[in-house]
């Protein structure tokens, strides 16, 4: 699922902030994590110094050292990152915000990511209902909500409910990225229901607009490459699929944790003639 971003910094926060923001986001979108990751914690060394470690600065750091920290697989680090800006978010009054909603929309995508579906699932919903009880509409953020809610459902076997979803909004009026995500989860729900060959066309699909957005090298691509190779597997095209998982090692590998779980998922399956594995989302 996207994880929320450009909307926790305000275009008045200091010139050395957005500048920091800025280079870590250009680096998180480049692929290089580690990079992003060490300037966030300089940035946030200046901040807790002055003005303070409650203060707003603080919050738009802390959420993009949570993204970054999912992406990489660095699981524990992600939450409590999200957690100590949603802490200054509600000790400072503003718990009912865009960015709150935004911050519960990231919890949500990382307990997905850890593959407990039914503890994203009310966080995803709190979100959903934060963000449409806002004054000004945000249609880019509540089908960002809706796509991530959709991903959580599938997890839950509720596929029909995921894909009503999936289709409203690929309906809409998407940028490319979201797009992909999109058309990613809706893969997801065809390999689930048992139509391989339908989720293979889905899937590349969704590969083709991350490339064309990411590149053919970003650490993103691996979780649609990984699913592309169960279809391909699962049709009987083993060679394939291996290919697709091999390519979803290459770009993780030095960029990821080590125990990443498509890492690890996709190396056993280059390597090991298995058949029909079960899809990620």
């Amino acid at each position: 699922m996207a994880d929320a971003g450009p909307g926790f910094v305000s275009p008045t926060a200091p010139a050395g902030l957005l500048a920091h923001l800025s280079r870590a986001r250009r680096l998180r979108q480049a692929g290089d994590y580690e990079a992003a990751a060490g300037v966030l914690h300089r940035a946030l060394a200046d901040a807790e110094a002055n003005p303070g470690p409650d203060s707003a600065e603080c919050v738009p750091l802390f959420n993009e050292l949570g993204v970054i920290g999912k992406y990489a697989g660095d699981f524990t680090g992600a939450e409590a990152a999200y957690r100590r800006a949603l802490a200054i978010e509600e000790r400072s009054g503003a718990a009912a915000g865009a960015d709150v909603a935004g911050l519960l929309h990231n919890l949500a995508g990382l307990a997905h990511a850890r593959g407990d579906a039914e503890a994203a699932l009310p966080l995803a919903l709190r979100g959903i209902e934060l963000r449409a009880s806002l004054p000004s509409a945000d249609p880019h953020g509540m089908a960002e909500d809706r796509a991530a809610l959709a991903a959580i459902l599938i997890d839950l076997r509720r596929h029909g409910e995921a894909r009503a979803i999936l289709d409203e909004i690929l309906g809409g009026d998407l940028a490319r990225y979201d797009a992909a995500v999109a058309l990613h989860n809706l893969g997801s729900a065809q390999y689930r229901q048992g139509d391989a060959a339908e989720a293979a066309a889905t899937l590349r699909r969704a590969l083709t607009l991350k490339i064309a957005e990411l590149g053919r090298r970003h650490p993103d691509l691996a979780v649609t490459r990984y699913n592309l190779g169960c279809c391909l597997d699962q049709l009987g095209r083993r060679r394939s699929a291996r290919r697709q998982w091999r390519r979803a090692v290459a770009v993780l590998d030095g960029a990821v944790a080590a125990d990443h779980p498509t890492l690890v998922a996709a190396r056993r399956l280059a390597t090991v003639d298995r058949r029909r594995p079960d899809a990620e989302v």
